[in-house]
């Protein structure tokens, strides 16, 4: 008889046991972060579940609309732990109302399931907002004429204010002219542009240590070399070359008004330098050195010689020839090979 008394007191026991380590129910929280809007404003819906970990939380579908309001975003934040046993769900809603008047956002409803698949459903509460017109403000009559504006009292025209204004400037300007009459600026001085041989050695001066002659065969050299050997021409003897074809360029070649060997060079190193270029094929070891010193040396040639008439306290002889002014070319040091 006395074990028919353990055995209640064991079950309830038992009861109690799993009644304290049932799972609880969720905690649903839902905020809105303004409840007063107007017409197409977002709206931020918040969804917030505290529910026990050893659940399986089922959350709602929600579509592209949720009662009268249109659902512009739906977000789910990752699941983190609220405290011990306890996980917490976020889902954040971007709304948007186009009615007017006092709207319900609908309740979400969703449903726990535990271990041996017995199911609790949870729902949220509705919350009520309400939404303005943009075009007129609440309890306005759209339709009663509003009264007209005062007419606008233009300030008094003061002339004796605009007559010491207009003494002052001529003043100033009287006192600017008297000051350029004595003290007259000198006049700006003006810089003749660089002579087409100067601004070419230049170049060919910088070249050798902005681009290596050996790289990619010497492609890279030779597209810089013959762009200032053809910018030399232009400038030189008002050609185009810079925009001609190589075989237009060599039938301009034919009539150059230079000569001492220079014409049939320059076809030659035209030839290889579109071979290079365009169709890669590699110069020789030492080539494109050699053809820099040729270009540089051409333009040294061509640079125009001024004829100098010889000073009056000096004896009387034939002009002097003097060549135009230019750059010391301060050649580089090349490994140039024969």
């Amino acid at each position: 008889m006395r074990c028919v008394p353990l055995a209640l007191a064991a079950a309830c026991l038992l009861i109690l046991l799993y009644s304290s380590v049932a799972a609880q129910p969720p905690d649903i929280t839902v905020s809105i972060d303004k409840q007063s809007v107007s017409v197409g404003d977002p709206i931020l819906y918040t969804l917030t579940l505290q529910y026990d970990s050893t659940l399986r939380l089922v959350v709602p579908t929600v579509g592209k609309t949720l009662g009268k309001l249109e659902v512009l975003k739906d977000s789910t934040l990752a699941e983190q732990f609220s405290g011990p046993g306890r996980k917490l769900y976020r889902r954040e809603l971007r709304l948007a109302a186009f009615e007017t008047g006092s709207l319900w956002i609908a309740s979400l409803q969703g449903e726990t399931i535990d271990a041996r698949g017995q199911s609790t459903p949870w729902r949220s509460d509705s919350l009520l907002i309400t939404v303005a017109s943009v075009l007129a403000e609440a309890g306005i009559d759209t339709t009663d004429i509003r009264g007209l504006k005062e007419p606008y009292q233009a300030p008094e025209f003061r002339w004796w204010l605009w007559a010491i204004a207009l003494l002052v400037l001529l003043g100033a300007a009287a006192v600017y002219w008297v000051r350029r009459r004595r003290h007259p600026d000198a006049p700006a001085a003006h810089t003749p542009p660089t002579p087409p041989w100067e601004a070419a050695l230049l170049s060919l001066r910088s070249m050798p240590q902005e681009i290596d002659p050996s790289v990619d065969g010497g492609r890279l050299w030779y597209f810089r070399l013959s762009e200032i050997l053809r910018r030399y021409f232009d400038q030189r003897y008002g050609w185009a070359s810079i925009d001609e074809t190589t075989t237009e360029l060599m039938q301009r070649l034919e009539s150059a008004p230079f000569d001492d060997g220079h014409q049939e060079r320059a076809q030659e190193f035209f030839e290889l330098a579109d071979r290079v270029r365009y169709a890669r094929h590699p110069a020789k070891v030492g080539r494109p050195e050699v053809d820099w010193e040729w270009v540089r040396q051409f333009v040294q040639s061509t640079i125009p010689v001024i004829l100098v008439a010889p000073e009056s306290n000096s004896t009387s002889g034939p002009p002097r020839r003097v060549p135009a002014q230019v750059v010391p070319p301060e050649r580089p040091t090349l490994d140039v090979t024969a």
